[in-house]
């Protein structure tokens, strides 16, 4: 029942935070909008924060913050020039970057700048980074108790001895509190990387309202509620881990807090007392997913967040209907009885209906981690009934249902625009040995199917899939090339035997051997910091851990997308422009690297700071005016110019080249 204490002033009873720092910055991470939206049903006063995007829009009206932090990491070669160069870039565009990213003014922008060539999003995306890096926020950890020791250390000094990104964090949070007083803080913990800024926060909001009591919850915390409890840190500055779904335990820690409700009537939590003693929660979670209403995105900045339009996402279900695949950590935990919960196409169409008609949200993501196509059919065909058509995405394998045509055109007519599928490659041994549920020998005909209904497909594809065979490689990298025309490609990631999945619990049935006493491991080379992070891994009779990212690394050079993905942009840049181009001027964006930190004196290097990319233009071929302009030397030059000009780094110019320029172009700049 609702506290009296919720009713006053700003006072809430819970405030939720989703900490940095993620990837996550397309559209709110959905653990802060179910649980604001069943509490508030519930009748209590609820504030959400998402502190991960709220970091981006901060750098966005502080821009001045990015000369700070540049001057901190030092640097006077490639790399510190590389840096003062992004940040001068973004400091002089912050105003057209904030503009569109926060005040949704894109029309403005291309009336500024050439079509497709300045790109907001991607600018202010490299701030952020640019922002956090080489800080607290942005470390990789070998293990859970030097992420402990480094957070603690944080915590006890000045936020601003960590960087000028922990100090904005800070006062952020002092900000949260001053203004909500909240009884209770939740902190939703996604991701590996939003551990360390988690518990810097937490250990904040103990300092600064000893009063309030402080939970953690999300994936990480489900995954790894043991480990958690033992660390000091925690220990002093966490109330409790709430290792299931977080609706229930939230509604029923604050009737027990009114004193309405007994502390052992509360499911779901770890207790946690400064003497390292832990307590886990014995009574069953009631509250099942069909009883949960529509997610409540109030207070979350929903139109300005890092994609083109406005997007926002439900679930259809609790854990993963299929559940086996043995890498899985999330979908392994449905295998325990109950622990699938799926919704009613009539609760999956009330919550479309809702969130488009209360947003005007133009695509919604199913983000489940494997969503029931079927079920999704029926939910879209009731909301089209009502009246609501919108785009979506789904998350899918790419199972028996998709060989049906005419499912897959019902897909696309109901609005389904892409799905991102899991792909570890075409060998069935292997793909057995996981656990998928899927044949190899359907791939072809389901992306057909896809492609001639409209639907894009995005993949990320496995590496180190066990005890993969170097054929078995070469005969999946050549589906991938095969059909590189019809998908986008998100990411690429070797195998990570995460806690709770089935590879963890039982290695010995899929041939590896696993180190769970040392260091963790992740993919530091291949995603945003590192990850998935679990335990290392030997596979018997597989290749080594460099060989195998060896082979992703040649899917990277060899596939060529022809659809966008977040890894990288389709094959065939949109607006190619000029084949050939005599004369050019960079973006303002582009930028002549300094000949002394290039090291290379017969050519010209290009750094284009918005889509992060160098480029090498020989001396003989082009030449650099004293205006800065470009110009082709030579007929090999013309085309080297017209290329850049397609792959939107600078316009063609119509002037026209003089001895005098050639003459000065010639000396290294």
């Amino acid at each position: 029942m609702p506290s009296e204490r919720a009713g006053g002033g700003d006072r809430v009873d819970v405030l939720l935070i989703f900490p940095p720092q993620t990837e996550a910055r397309f559209f709110p991470y959905l653990s802060l909008p179910y649980l604001t939206g069943h509490l508030r049903r519930r009748g209590r006063r609820v504030h959400q924060a998402d502190l991960n995007i709220g970091l981006v829009h901060d750098v966005l009206r502080h821009p001045e913050t990015l000369t700070v932090a540049v001057a901190a990491r030092g640097g006077t070669g490639l790399d510190g020039w590389y840096r003062q160069a992004m940040a001068d870039v973004v400091i002089r565009h912050a105003g057209e970057i904030r503009g569109r990213v926060m005040e949704q003014q894109a029309d403005a922008l291309q009336a500024l700048h050439a079509p497709d060539a300045f790109d907001a999003l991607r600018l202010a995306r490299n701030a952020v980074e640019l922002l956090v890096g080489d800080t607290l926020l942005t470390r990789t950890w070998r293990d859970l108790g030097q992420l402990d020791d480094a957070v603690r250390a944080a915590a006890e000094a000045p936020p601003a001895a960590s960087g000028v990104a922990v100090e904005r964090l800070h006062r952020h949070v002092v900000d949260l509190l001053t203004r909500y007083r909240p009884r209770v803080v939740g902190l939703s913990v996604a991701f590996f990387s939003q551990l360390a800024p988690a518990l810097l926060v937490a250990a904040w909001v103990r300092r600064l309202r000893p009063d309030a009591h402080v939970c953690l919850g999300g994936q990480q915390v489900m995954l790894r509620h043991e480990d958690l409890a033992a660390l000091a840190g925690v220990r002093h500055s966490v109330d409790a881990l709430c290792h299931t779904a977080g609706e229930e335990p939230l509604e029923r820690w604050l009737d027990a807090l009114d004193g309405t409700a007994a502390e052992a009537d509360v499911p779901g939590m770890t207790w946690i007392s400064p003497d390292g003693a832990a307590q886990h929660s014995t009574r069953p979670l009631r509250l099942r997913f069909r009883d949960l209403g529509p997610p409540d995105f109030a207070d979350l900045p929903i139109h300005a967040y890092l994609t083109e339009t406005t997007q926002l996402a439900i679930v259809s279900c609790v854990g993963c209907y299929w559940g086996r695949c043995a890498f899985c950590s999330y979908g392994n935990r449905s295998l325990a009885r109950g622990g699938y919960q799926q919704g009613t196409p009539g609760q999956l169409a009330d919550a479309v209906e809702s969130v488009v008609r209360d947003t005007g949200a133009e695509l919604v993501a199913i983000a489940d981690e494997n969503t029931n196509l079927r079920l999704i059919a029926r939910a879209m065909r009731l909301a089209r009934a009502r009246g609501v058509r919108v785009r979506f995405d789904v998350r899918a394998r790419l199972e028996a249902g998709l060989l049906d045509p005419e499912f897959c055109r019902e897909l696309a007519d109901l609005g389904c625009a892409q799905i991102a599928i899991g792909y570890e490659g075409t060998s069935q041994r292997l793909l057995d040995l996981l656990d998928r549920g899927v044949r190899a020998a359907d791939y072809q005909r389901i992306v057909d199917n896809l492609t001639d209904a409209g639907i894009t497909m995005r993949l990320s594809v496995m590496g180190h899939v066990l005890d993969e065979t170097p054929d078995e490689f070469e005969e999946s990298l050549r589906f991938l090339t095969d059909n590189q025309d019809r998908i986008g490609i998100d990411a690429l990631e070797l195998l990570i035997a995460e806690p709770g999945s089935r590879l963890a619990r039982h290695p010995e049935h899929f041939g590896l051997a696993l180190d769970t006493t040392g260091p963790l491991t992740g993919n530091p080379e291949l995603n945003y910091l590192g990850g998935r992070v679990g335990y290392p891994m030997t596979v018997g009779g597989g290749a080594a851990r460099a060989e195998a990212l060896g082979r992703l690394e040649r899917v990277f050079r060899t596939v060529a997308p022809g659809r966008a993905g977040r890894l990288s942009p389709p094959s065939t840049t949109p607006g190619a422009g000029p084949r050939e181009a005599e004369l050019i001027g960079p973006h303002p964006w582009v930028r002549i690297v300094p000949a002394e930190l290039d090291g290379a004196h017969d050519r010209i290097a290009i750094a284009d700071l918005v889509r992060e990319r160098f480029y090498a233009l020989p001396r003989r071929d082009v030449a650099q005016r004293a205006d800065g302009l470009l110009a082709a030397r030579t007929a090999r030059g013309r085309l080297l110019l017209g290329r850049l000009v397609g792959a939107l780094a600078g316009r063609p110019h119509p002037g026209t080249t003089t001895e005098a320029d050639v003459e000065y172009a010639g000396r290294p700049s």
